[in-house]
């Protein structure tokens, strides 16, 4: 080789590796675009309750694309919440997930009722195959009374972080995966005043060979910290929801992670946002007084910033034309300003004086009719109510003891992204194998991770050793360091293969092994050894 060629050979691989980066980055990004659309961008603003949610990509594009989550303020002002994670990756996943979610979505908008909706998502899982063995976690608090329901659908149960740090882990209400052929099962909890309930998905707690015992007890710990916390880190959130699912992201993916993450933080306010009141003269300087307690009133409710610019300028607006039209120039008067925040997240503000407005000419330049109008356009709902009376010797009607009502839901923001805030090189993955003993008895041997990536060689191996289920096999998975969704979705379909033909499907795992924990999860039986 020339020394040109030398020189040349590293600018090639450097080109290629170049390239390679770009095109993974690429898969992520087309990922997480579709995600932004299909996930909710914002979560409801509830007088009894703060919720804050994250969601991560996973580190690389073939694991990327299975996990949601959902917060929905029903009716009757309780509040639903959702995570969940469906098999596969990429676009087709992204897409899957998003008619779940929808299907979950009106299913409780629509029914209120958490087992209906959950029996609901698991027929359609049935009728689904990309929708078989996706798991969900899911509940309904009662902010008001702290009552919850909630079901684990072969996905890791809550945790529960009470306002003095202590921990625990709601039991399992033993459903498995949707369309599995177990149907879910609802359980009841009580969170008192500040306790603070975390979803999330198993990217947040496994690593590779580490058991999800010591992902679990991580993920208490840092949840407690964040809880009982009383001065935040340096540009940590105030809410105490927001730092619980920050910290709780940032720490537990520093070391690496693969699949996608996503966490869902509720907490039942201790004491219920009280109504704002505010009576002030009319006189133009109470404006800028008024904006700001407005938005002080609202400051810990964490809105978004287009719904607090909406409300400042509709409430300017509504005070601004009370202030110059109630009243005759010189006479005393009154603006009284009431704001209260829905059980539903709708933010209800009026503003009313005992004056009499002269209503609306037909000149376009009207200052009064112009500030409603620019009212009216940034909310939700605007509606005028008043009282009628002729004002003697006036050439025109008056109207007098205006109450003005602006309707806006509330929302705060979600965090989507693809990057973590702090990120480190992930572990590395060891190989994965599925080897075939013939026995007796017919083992088929797994080695490695059984996630994505290896999914379908384990369905492929699965396969071929039965002989599509027609004869007995046992499924070695006690060198299964991480077993993945993909794979319980794989073993359930090999399990019905096999019951199809009258033929036994054995899975052998080490107890406490993180592939036995799965197994407990989802509800798939195992052994420890074969008997002889």
């Amino acid at each position: 080789m020339t020394d040109q060629q030398s020189e040349a050979a590293p600018d090639v691989a450097d080109r290629r590796n170049a390239d390679a980066e770009r095109r993974y980055r690429a898969a992520r990004d087309v990922v997480l675009e579709l995600q932004e659309v299909l996930l909710p961008p914002a979560l409801p603003v509830l007088p009894g309750a703060s919720v804050s949610a994250r969601y991560l990509v996973a580190s690389h594009d073939q694991a990327a694309g299975g996990d949601w989550f959902d917060a929905v303020a029903l009716d009757d002002g309780r509040l639903a919440l959702v995570v969940g994670d469906v098999v596969g990756h990429g676009v087709a996943a992204s897409a899957t997930m998003g008619q779940l979610r929808a299907v979950l979505d009106v299913a409780l908008l629509e029914t209120g009722d958490l087992a209906e909706a959950l029996a609901q998502a698991d027929r359609m899982a049935e009728r689904t195959p990309a929708l078989r063995a996706a798991t969900v976690c899911a509940g309904v608090l009662d902010p008001t009374s702290g009552a919850l329901e909630y079901s684990t659908c072969g996905h890791p149960p809550p945790l529960l972080v009470a306002a003095d740090g202590s921990t625990r882990y709601l039991a399992a209400t033993g459903g498995a995966p949707l369309g599995t052929g177990s149907p879910p099962t609802v359980a009841t909890e009580q969170l008192g005043p500040g306790d603070v309930l975390l979803f999330y998905s198993d990217g947040l707690i496994e690593r590779p060979g580490q058991p999800i015992d010591a992902g679990l007890a991580t993920l208490a710990q840092v949840a407690a910290d964040a809880v009982t916390s009383a001065v935040p880190p340096g540009g940590a959130p105030t809410s105490v929801a927001d730092r619980v699912t920050r910290q709780c992201m940032e720490q537990l993916t520093r070391n690496g992670y693969d699949d996608d993450v996503t966490v869902l933080t509720v907490q039942r306010r201790a004491t219920p946002v009280e109504t704002l009141r505010r009576e002030v003269p009319a006189h133009p300087h109470v404006l800028g007084e008024t904006r700001a307690a407005l938005r002080d009133w609202l400051a810990p409710l964490g809105p978004a910033p287009e719904d607090l610019r909406a409300i400042e300028i509709a409430v300017t607006e509504l005070v601004g034309n009370a202030v110059q039209h109630a009243y005759r120039p010189g006479e005393p008067g009154e603006v009284r300003v009431h704001a209260e925040l829905g059980t539903d997240g709708v933010l209800d503000v009026s503003v009313a004086d005992d004056g009499r407005w002269r209503a609306p000419g037909p000149a376009p330049a009207d200052v009064g009719g112009r500030g409603l109008w620019i009212a009216g356009h940034v909310v939700d709902e605007l509606t005028v109510e008043h009282e009628q009376s002729n004002d003697d010797g006036a050439s025109r009607e008056r109207l007098g003891r205006t109450v003005v009502r602006v309707r806006q839901r509330m929302r705060h923001p979600a965090v989507l992204a693809s990057e973590p805030t702090h990120h480190e090189p992930k572990m590395p993955v060891m190989e994965f194998s599925a080897t075939l003993d013939e026995g007796p008895p017919r083992t088929l041997h797994v080695l490695g991770s059984v996630d994505i990536t290896t999914v379908t060689e384990l369905a492929r191996s699965l396969e071929s050793a039965s002989r599509g289920g027609m004869h007995p096999l046992v499924v070695d998975l006690t060198d299964v360091y991480m077993l993945g969704s993909a794979g319980v979705r794989a073993l359930f379909g090999a399990r019905d293969q096999h019951a199809t033909h009258d033929q036994p499907l054995t899975i052998m795992a080490t107890p406490d092994s993180v592939a036995a924990q799965v197994l407990d999860l989802v509800g798939l039986g195992y052994v420890a050894a074969v008997p002889e």
